[in-house]
């Protein structure tokens, strides 16, 4: 018999080990995604930072009420516009049993801010630098709005573990100061975490052993919660709310970050260079229709800002119109049609791979030919840093403080300009937009900020430099033996640093 064509609950049980009922402190989690533990996190992607949050502590993390708040750092202090120095926590500790310093932070900015992929986040900085042993300074290239919020993406790693002559050349050893630490990793079977002992947090959740299970197939993964081999499962399809809540021993939840699904369109393509046909592919999908089909947690998106931001337009409209979408691709001279390719990551999940195949759909009926190229994380990544593809259905992920990142991330190229060798690419470029997104950064008062963000938004729906589809928020569903109360939903999914599992 192939292994391939054993019941999968059965596959569950050999991956977790000699099955036998869970303890109260032991954790069962089945997700859509790979568990690899990262050494460093330079993946900011919100499907698997969950398992780095388990590893790490941030500087910076979202309280329960949403808002930025210190995590490792303690207190700053001004010294200018563009002169922030900051203080540790003096209690932490890596897993490795070395202290947090300052020294660490810095070596961990070093690293992070030389990926491509994380350049353009954090270019307004010009230094981080440690000042002792708890104590760093940051500079900034001009007077910097975001600048907590995107220390909110440094997770400071243990310098002194990992140039250690032993652990140089281990990819899976690692020293976090998050709440667990490393302890089983099994590549595609299971990554097991155990609580990390001298974690400096005195509140925290009484689970002394998560283990994490991927598991791709939606139906696989709803079929082991109901049987109960896990105790917590991400990425509900709608479809099982209903038959979730009528299950009286597990819970629906909701956290309050939302997924983003939108259309970036890439300028080097003529017929996109072209603001009315821009336009045109805006009014020819149908994104409420598309929120429809996908239920009650999706909403429409017509700009970068979640409806309830400081930021947000309510001005800005959906703009579904088909005839007039016919009308400006004739005033533009592609009244017969074209054809645009569109790369498409191959781990969009359930309802929202359907949005697809309507959007194929959607765009025949005013003769564009739109050809979806399914791929892998490697290869998506590439067609989005190359501008190899017309279009790129990007996925990106809200909070309440990083619309003017997402801004930037998509279309601020820091005087780079477009090549066909490639290099940093940006899929629309305007001079007037990068500007905006520059003095949006730069200004401190929060009034004028919230101005410049929404005068930003409706240039940008102006310009039509990109296709809003929808926020979606996520849902997870668990076993009510784990009590939600104390569980932070702020951010895009569950922490479980207070989480507690009930006897």
């Amino acid at each position: 018999m192939k292994i391939k064509s054993l019941p999968f609950t059965l596959l569950l049980l050999i991956s977790l080990g000699a099955w036998q009922p869970a303890k109260a402190n032991t954790l069962v989690w089945g997700t859509a995604f790979h568990a690899e533990p990262q050494q460093l996190v330079d993946e900011l992607d919100a499907n698997s930072n969950f398992i780095n949050h388990l590893l790490f502590d941030p500087l910076f993390l979202l309280d329960q009420q949403g808002r930025i708040a210190p995590r490792l750092v303690t207190k700053w202090k001004i010294v200018s516009p563009t002169q922030i120095q900051f203080e540790l926590r003096s209690d932490v500790v890596f897993h490795s049993g070395n202290p947090l310093t300052a020294e660490d932070v810095e070596w961990t900015f070093q690293h992070i801010s030389q990926q491509a992929h994380l350049h353009a986040l954090f270019a307004p900085i010009k230094s981080l630098k440690a000042l002792n042993a708890l104590q760093f300074e940051v500079r900034t290239y001009r007077p910097f709005s975001e600048l907590i919020q995107r220390l909110s993406f440094i997770f400071p790693a243990d310098k002194q573990f990992y140039t250690a002559e032993e652990n140089l050349n281990s990819p899976f050893a690692v020293s976090g100061t998050g709440p667990f630490k490393l302890s089983r990793y099994i590549p595609g079977i299971v990554t097991e975490f155990e609580i990390h002992e001298p974690y400096w947090r005195t509140n925290r959740s009484n689970v002394s052993l998560i283990k994490v299970v991927p598991i791709k197939q939606s139906e696989m993964r709803m079929a082991s919660l109901f049987s109960r081999d896990v105790d917590i499962v991400d990425h509900v399809p709608e479809n099982y709310v209903e038959l979730l809540n009528k299950d009286q021993k597990l819970s629906v939840i909701q956290t309050e970050g939302l997924k983003w699904l939108a259309i970036e369109l890439n300028q080097r393509n003529p017929a996109l260079d072209n603001r009315r046909v821009r336009q045109a592919l805006n009014l020819a999908i149908d994104n409420i229709r598309l929120a429809e089909v996908l239920g009650p947690y999706a909403l429409a998106s017509t700009q970068l800002s979640i409806p309830g931001q400081a930021g947000y337009n309510t001005d800005l409209l959906p703009r579904y119109n088909l005839l007039l979408a016919h009308q400006l691709l004739q005033q533009a001279g592609y009244e017969k049609g074209f054809k645009l390719t569109m790369a498409v990551p191959k781990s969009l999940f359930g309802d929202q791979s359907k949005v697809v195949s309507q959007l194929v759909s959607m765009l025949d009926r005013v003769n564009i030919s739109l050809q979806p190229q399914w791929l892998n994380e490697q290869d998506y990544q590439l067609a989005l840093d190359s501008c190899s593809s017309d279009l790129v259905l990007t996925r990106r992920q809200g909070d309440a403080g990083n619309v003017l990142s997402i801004a930037r991330a998509m279309f601020l190229s820091e005087g780079e300009p477009i090549t066909d060798e490639g290099g940093p690419c940006k899929a629309y470029q305007n001079d007037k937009i990068s500007q905006l997104i520059l003095a949006g950064e730069q200004e401190l008062d929060e009034e004028k900020r919230i101005k410049i963000i929404q005068y930003l938004e409706q240039q940008i729906y102006q310009e039509a430099v990109f296709v809003p589809l929808y926020w979606q928020r996520k849902i997870w569903a668990l076993n009510q033996r784990i009590d939600i109360k104390n569980m932070n939903r702020a951010s895009p999914f569950p922490l479980f640093e207070q989480l507690q599992v009930l006897e």
